[in-house]
């Protein structure tokens, strides 16, 4: 028998075929059910016409909540509640945009979301820490998720009732007269919590998106680590193998690592590509609406313990929403930085001259990491999200001495 069949045979060599397959994540994929049930995303090839209408509905009725909201900002006689209100208006307007790209782009999300995160990996330890490093965000997933439903249902619940008198929390701009009208005041009622449980729902459009970002920074570490384990083979087989087959087996993988590099630097540019717009207008809009929170937490603008909570969870989604994509994309980059040294880990000194020179080439062209850029100006990356923190420190400074 082939000494290298033999050694395949043996788990001494990597097999051809021996490959573990990542999917989407379960959690994932029960995002993508929820948009499906609640009509955000049709079920065919092409929506219906009732699907349609149904697309339009939300598209339309979510906007209504950025109005309110800015209007109600307008009319307030309170600078701290006004401050408040127009930073929530300026949150609700991104969040329609995202809702817009998430019901009209369906199909290149599934796209993405199949290219980016369907994979094989070869090494089953690889598999465990990738899998470890998913059930983290995963974990994170779920208090990101439960602090929204808790802020949703404290702001159009139960901050609304308490008290003598009932008042909402979010003095939104509103038709009926609802400080003086109790029927107006349900109605009013219903229409936030109906609006903000929706935005929930758009905003869990964020975790698929960081959720793509992490993972085109693991496969970035996949890769690495398979750099790192060309040429490495048991002692005693490497002894008994022919030089040549040694050599072809590190040229072989040598190649296919170049091709698994390549398509992961077009396809996480595609994805950089196609959030672009939306991340800018967060970029754009993130220094605003922290600087909001941060006035409201500073001056203490609330009436009672509870709606200090309401501005603190209002905070915090405004920071993770931000931190997140800055962080993974920074994540992308710091992984991709790493290839190089990671390619002369490998046992890259013992191959012909030849293969030398690819290895050297390859290394090169690995010194340049990739960095998403958004608005081709600003980098992805935690450098960006220090310099929107204090671009919102400033404004705050600003609001400090309007107040004063």
């Amino acid at each position: 028998m082939n000494l290298v069949l033999f050694s395949i045979l043996n788990g001494l060599l990597p097999r051809p075929n021996a490959m573990h397959s990542s999917q989407i994540h379960k959690v994932i994929v029960l995002l993508f059910s929820t948009f499906h049930f609640i009509g955000f995303w049709h079920r065919g090839e092409k929506a219906t016409v009732k699907e349609t209408s149904i697309k339009l509905f939300y598209c339309i009725y979510h906007s209504l909540l950025p109005i309110s909201f800015m209007v109600g900002g307008i009319i307030n006689e309170k600078l701290d509640k006004a401050v408040f209100l127009v930073e929530m208006s300026i949150g609700a307007a991104v969040l329609s945009i995202k809702l817009m790209i998430l019901i009209w782009k369906q199909d290149e999300i599934y796209d993405l979301a199949n290219r980016v995160c369907v994979f094989s990996i070869c090494d089953v330890t690889d598999l465990t820490a990738y899998n470890d490093k998913l059930s983290g965000f995963i974990k994170f997933v779920f208090v990101y998720v439960l602090a929204m439903i808790f802020g949703g249902f404290l702001s159009s619940v139960v901050l609304p009732c308490i008290g003598g008198e009932k008042t909402l929390f979010l003095e939104i701009g509103f038709p009926l007269n609802y400080k003086i009208s109790e029927f107006a005041f349900w109605i009013a009622t219903i229409f936030l919590f109906t609006e903000i449980f929706l935005s929930i729902a758009i905003a869990c459009f964020s975790i698929i998106i960081w959720y793509l970002l992490l993972t085109s920074s693991l496969r970035y570490e996949l890769l690495g680590c398979e750099l790192k384990k060309m040429g490495q083979i048991n002692g005693k087989v490497k002894v008994k193998m022919a030089e040549r087959h040694l050599h072809k087996n590190f040229y072989e993988n040598l190649k296919m690592s170049i091709d698994a590099h390549v398509h992961l630097r077009q396809l996480t540019s595609k994805l950089g590509s196609f959030f672009s717009g939306l991340f800018l207008i967060q970029f754009a809009t993130s220094g605003l609406c922290i600087c909001g929170s941060i006035y409201c937490l500073a001056f203490d603008v609330s009436e009672h313990i509870l709606e200090r909570l309401m501005y603190l969870v209002v905070f915090a989604y405004y920071i993770a929403e931000l931190f997140m994509i800055t962080y993974f994309g920074n994540e992308i980059t710091l992984s991709s930085d790493r290839l190089s040294n990671s390619l002369f880990e490998s046992d890259w000194i013992e191959q012909p001259q030849s293969t030398k020179k690819c290895i050297l080439v390859f290394g090169e062209y690995l010194q340049q990491p990739q960095e998403l850029l958004i608005g081709i100006l600003y980098p992805l990356t935690l450098v960006t999200f220090t310099k929107i923190l204090n671009s919102a420190y400033s404004m705050f400074n600003i609001l400090k001495n309007l107040k004063e």
